[in-house]
Parts: C-alpha cells; sequence; structure tokens
C-alpha cells in the first residue's frame, strides 16, 4: 500500500511539475507537497495565528520592560511659563481698615527632580532643583529670585507591605509565563494543522481510490454489456454493476468537492495563496518510537507539565498574589508609619545671580502615624476572606493536578495503542489489496458473485482508511501530548528551557 501511494505521489508530482512550468508567467504557485513537519513549520512560521502569537509576546516584554523601568531614575523637567495678573486686590492697612489696589505681576518657576523608588524597602528617594521668579509691575517694579540648588528627600513606609518588591517579582514571573505561552502558542498551531491535514490527506487519498474504484467499475460495466448479449450474466448482475458505476461517480463528485474545500481553508491556516496545489504526503512514524514510548512514564510527562506549562506557571502566580494579600491584611492590623525627610538649600534675592550665594540649609523630618482603632471587625474580616481564598487556591491546585494527571494518561494510552493499531491496519491493508485482486480474478473466471466482490472492495476501501486513520490518531496524540506537556516524548527533551 505504502508504494502504491509514494508511487502516486510521484505521478503527481511529476504532472504538477509540468503544470506549473506552463502556468510560471501566469502565476506563482508555492510548494505542492507537504508532509505533516512540513506544513507546521510553514504555519509556524508564516500563519497569520504565528504572527498574533509573536506580536503578543512582544507585547508581553515591552510590558515587562514598562514594569520594569519603574525601579530605575525617573527624571522630570517641570516648568511654568511666566504667568501674568493684573487684579484689585484689597490689602489690609496698618489701623485696621482696607484699601484695594491695582495688582500686576508676572512669575515663572522651573526644576528638574530625580526619583528612585528602593526596592529593598520600598520606599522613595527623590532630589530636585528648583527656581522662582516673581516680578511686580506697579508701582515699584521689582524681581525676586527664589532658588533651591538641591533638595534631597526620602519616603519609606513602615510595617507596611512592600509593594514595590512585589511588583517586581509579579513582573519577572509574568515575563516566564508569556514565553511559555509563546510556546504553547505555536504547539497549538501545531495541533490545528494536524487536524487539517489529517483530513484533507483523507480526502485526497479516497479520491485516490474512488478513481482507482470507478476506472474498475466502469471496465467491468463495459464488459458486463457484452455479457448480457451473451446469456453469460443476467439483467439483474447488469443493472447492478451500473448502479454501482453510478454511485462511484457521484461519490467521487461529492469527494473532490470536499476536498476543495478542505483544501483552501488548508492554505487559509497556512497563509498560502487559495490556488496553491497542495499534495500530502503520508507522514509514518519512526520504527524506535515504540521503544522510546514504553520507557516513558506518566509521572515524568507531570513535571514536564508543571516545568513547562504556562497554566502550572499561572497559578503559582495566584498564589503568590495570595500570600501578598495574606501579609496586606496582617500588617493592615498594626500602626501605619511613614518616615519622611529632607535636606537641601535655598536662597532669595532680587538678581538671578545672588539666588545661588550663601544659600541657607534647610532640613525636615516627619513621622506620620495611623493606627486602626476600632473598624467594627472589618481588619479581622478581610485577614479571613484572604485566608479562606488562599486555601480555595490550594483545593484548586489539586483539582488541577488530578485532571492533568487524568488527561496525560489517556493520552499516552492513545498514543501506545495508536502506534499498534498503525502496524495492525498497515498488514490488514496489504490483506485487503489481495484479498481484492484475488476476488476479481475469480469474479472474472466466473467463480463468485458480483456481490462478493463488492465485499472485497469495500473491505479494501475500509482498511485503507484504517490505516489512514490509524496515523492520523498516532500524530494526533503526539502533538496533543506535545501541547500540554511542552515536552518532546520521541525526542525526550522539553519545548521550552529554563536555562
Amino acid at each position: 500500500m505504502q508504494k502504491r501511494i509514494n508511487q502516486y505521489n510521484r505521478i503527481v508530482t511529476l504532472m504538477l511539475t509540468k503544470w506549473l512550468a506552463l502556468l510560471v508567467p501566469c502565476f506563482a504557485f508555492s510548494q505542492t507537497a507537504l508532509t505533516l513537519q512540513q506544513a507546521i513549520a510553514l504555519a509556524q512560521t508564516q500563519s497569520i495565528k504565528a504572527a498574533i502569537n509573536k506580536n503578543n509576546s512582544e507585547v508581553a516584554y515591552q510590558t515587562y520592560r514598562l514594569q520594569r523601568a519603574q525601579l530605575f531614575p525617573q527624571v522630570n523637567l517641570n516648568a511654568n511659563l511666566p504667568g501674568y495678573t493684573n487684579s484689585i486686590t484689597s490689602v489690609t492697612q496698618p489701623d485696621g481698615t482696607i484699601k484695594f489696589t491695582t495688582v500686576e505681576q508676572a512669575y515663572s518657576s522651573t526644576g528638574i527632580s530625580l526619583t528612585q523608588k528602593i526596592a529593598a524597602t520600598g520606599g522613595t528617594f527623590t532630589a530636585s532643583s528648583n527656581i522662582n521668579r516673581f516680578d511686580r509691575l506697579t508701582g515699584d517694579r521689582t524681581s525676586n529670585f527664589n532658588t533651591q540648588p538641591f533638595v534631597l528627600g526620602l519616603s519609606q513606609p513602615l510595617f507596611r507591605f512592600n509593594e514595590t518588591a512585589f511588583n517586581v517579582k509579579v513582573a519577572q514571573m509574568s515575563l516566564l509565563i508569556s514565553s511559555k505561552v509563546f510556546v504553547k502558542d505555536q504547539e497549538a498551531i501545531a495541533v490545528e494543522v494536524c487536524t487539517q491535514f489529517n483530513s484533507l490527506l483523507q480526502m485526497q487519498q479516497q479520491i485516490m481510490l474512488l478513481k482507482l474504484t470507478k476506472l474498475r467499475t466502469d471496465t467491468l460495466f463495459n464488459n458486463s454489456k457484452l455479457k448480457l448479449k451473451l446469456g453469460s450474466i443476467g439483467e439483474e448482475e447488469y443493472l447492478q454493476i451500473q448502479l454501482e458505476q453510478i454511485n462511484n461517480t457521484t461519490a467521487l463528485q461529492q469527494a473532490e468537492m470536499n476536498a476543495e474545500l478542505l483544501r483552501m481553508k488548508f492554505c487559509n491556516l497556512l497563509n498560502l495563496p487559495t490556488n496553491t496545489l497542495i499534495t500530502l504526503v503520508v507522514s509514518t512514524p519512526n520504527n524506535l518510537t515504540a521503544a522510546v514510548i514504553d520507557n516513558i512514564n506518566n509521572n515524568l510527562l507531570f513535571e514536564q507539565y508543571k516545568n513547562n506549562n504556562p497554566e502550572y506557571e499561572q497559578l503559582r502566580v495566584k498564589q503568590f498574589q495570595h500570600i501578598a494579600d495574606v501579609k496586606r491584611a496582617k500588617l493592615s492590623r498594626l500602626p501605619n508609619l511613614n518616615l519622611t525627610a529632607g535636606y537641601g538649600s535655598n536662597q532669595s534675592a532680587s538678581t538671578f545671580n545672588n539666588a545661588y550665594e550663601n544659600v541657607l540649609t534647610q532640613r525636615n523630618a516627619t513621622l506620620g502615624i495611623s493606627m486602626p482603632i476600632f473598624t467594627s471587625g472589618a481588619n479581622n474580616a478581610n485577614l479571613k476572606i484572604v485566608n479562606y481564598q488562599q486555601q480555595n487556591l490550594q483545593l484548586q491546585r489539586q483539582q488541577l493536578e488530578q485532571r492533568v494527571m487524568n488527561d496525560l494518561m489517556k493520552m499516552m494510552q492513545t498514543f501506545r495503542v495508536s502506534i499498534i493499531q498503525i502496524q495492525n491496519s498497515q498488514l490488514a491493508d496489504s490483506i485487503a489489496q489481495r484479498r481484492y485482486q484475488i476476488s476479481m480474478n475469480k469474479y472474472q473466471a466466473g467463480k463468485i458473485t458480483y456481490n462478493d466482490l463488492l465485499l472485497a472492495q469495500n473491505q479494501q476501501i475500509q482498511a485503507n482508511q484504517n490505516y489512514l486513520n490509524a496515523i492520523a490518531a498516532y500524530w494526533q496524540a503526539y502533538y496533543q501530548l506535545r501541547l500540554t506537556t511542552l515536552y518532546d516524548v520521541t525526542k525526550q527533551e522539553p519545548l521550552y528551557y529554563t536555562n
């Protein structure tokens, strides 16, 4: 059977090559003969879904950079363009009376500041330099400059959860998850390609067998006309052959229509032109696969799942966040202290140069406190909520592990059975072909009826279908295992590397 399929593929490839040479001036066709692995490689590099996966990965990386940027110094320039006011303002006189006078003035300010978060403590360090100018435009026109050459500040919360360190850790874990998600999304493409590939392959093989069957039926029908005239067969057998010929023609037309729809859908998945002629090649597993699979146990696959799959990593992030919620709830019951300290210099003068001479030292330090005295049980309720949520998370983790272990056992069982089925169906296919040839010879010799020949023919078609189904089941189980564990069971290596 395999020899016949290879021969058929060579013939079709040769015909397509000749056709391609004739149509090159008008059309540009891509590769027409594809194995499953080649189709997957195309889809994972040039398909629309692959482009989306790549963009999502870039978005995740840039999001990580955005979160990490908060840990580095932030430098800002603040400036107010010259402001101008002209208004009537009440002025209190020394004797207590009020006099209304016109005030016309201009003012401006500029400054540069640096802010640095301290990941180790959760505090914030600041440094700044500022200058302000005030101009009086009525009466005695005067100018005044106020400068702060440098101001250093520190704001440090005490007995509070370190949000800065928490955000850094979450950002690192999110980046790790995004890299695993990309690998998993690429493997999801492989599973989808495998499904559509097998559907189109089986339809193409069905068309090939239907054409061969139609050719045989046409020959039998032409011979039956002569036999009917000679009286060697009855009219009932003649009509049965004619009916089989009509049924074969109808089945072939329907199969060709279905194959065309599947081909266009497959081209869209691979992002190929819809007029690309595609011939799919049967990809049989390696003979060493069965021996390799026997050495793999479910515990190994489950460990690979925990190490590689982003689903399990996301569960770790949730657990980390719940632990942080518990710490926040516990610390919220303690006094909230915030230490603020500053050190710098300032000066004021009527000229710009003098505003930077003989600067004066300025200092400030405050310790604010906020302490919950009576909250009507809100803090205790909040702590119990987060504790119960953490317990639920542990139970959800156990549920996930049980589900994945059951799925892996089922996948491995399907995988092992498919290898045996391939061997059995391949043998059955060769037996069915041999039996059909014997039945055809007996029918032509008049030793069996046409019904016996049809039975052998249907068994031959079914045996071929079973062989293709077994191969499809093998590859489907193989790529589904890769998708779940991100681990190649045949090469015995992970698809995602943590190094």
